[in-house]
């Protein structure tokens, strides 16, 4: 389900940047998300707690990159840094298990794996929000000035966005997207 949300709303974003010639760009911009959410699972199972967290961080940042280099948006680093980390900190709270779970890896071996076993779904599932977050604030961004995106004005977007009640439901479906 998660799946079909992130391909709508590309679709929607596509079309209004007017790129909607481009009928491969909604797909690719859906799988960098789902890509970079599984690479967030994979930072899971660094077993330094603290560093899996800032690994998944930079998933999250990178996956922001290669969104606006797909649509051919160009934004400083330190704007999409801000971004980054102000979604992820929006969305962390409702997966706070995360900070638990990466705590369990200073218990050795079991700590490690019960820790990586428990971050996994939520790091996935906050990933794939964070993309969903970040493709629904720039159409959002689109709405308002057309094609061309008035990136000033991101961070306004995202906290609309990040006070949407869909959001949890969205989490909750990636983590049960990812359990199966």
């Amino acid at each position: 389900m998660s799946d079909e949300r992130l391909l709508k709303i590309a679709i929607k974003l596509v079309g209004l940047l007017d790129k909607q010639a481009d009928q491969t760009l909604p797909r690719a911009i859906a799988d960098v998300v789902k890509t970079h959410s599984k690479l967030a699972v994979g930072s899971a199972w660094i077993p330094v707690p603290g560093l899996d967290a800032i690994a998944g961080a930079t998933t999250i940042w990178t996956m922001y990159t290669r969104i606006n280099g797909k649509l051919g948006v160009s934004l400083k680093d330190n704007v999409l840094k801000t971004i980054a980390s102000g979604v992820a900190t929006n969305l962390a709270s409702y997966a706070a298990m995360t900070g638990a779970a990466s705590a369990l890896k200073f218990i050795p071996f079991v700590g490690s794996l019960g820790g990586a076993v428990i971050m996994s779904a939520s790091l996935y599932a906050i990933t794939l929000a964070s993309g969903w977050v970040y493709l629904k604030a720039l159409c959002a961004l689109a709405e308002k000035s057309g094609p061309e995106l008035d990136m000033s004005q991101l961070g306004d977007a995202v906290k609309e966005v990040l006070k949407d009640s869909s959001i949890k439901s969205f989490i909750n479906e990636a983590k049960s997207e990812y359990k199966k």
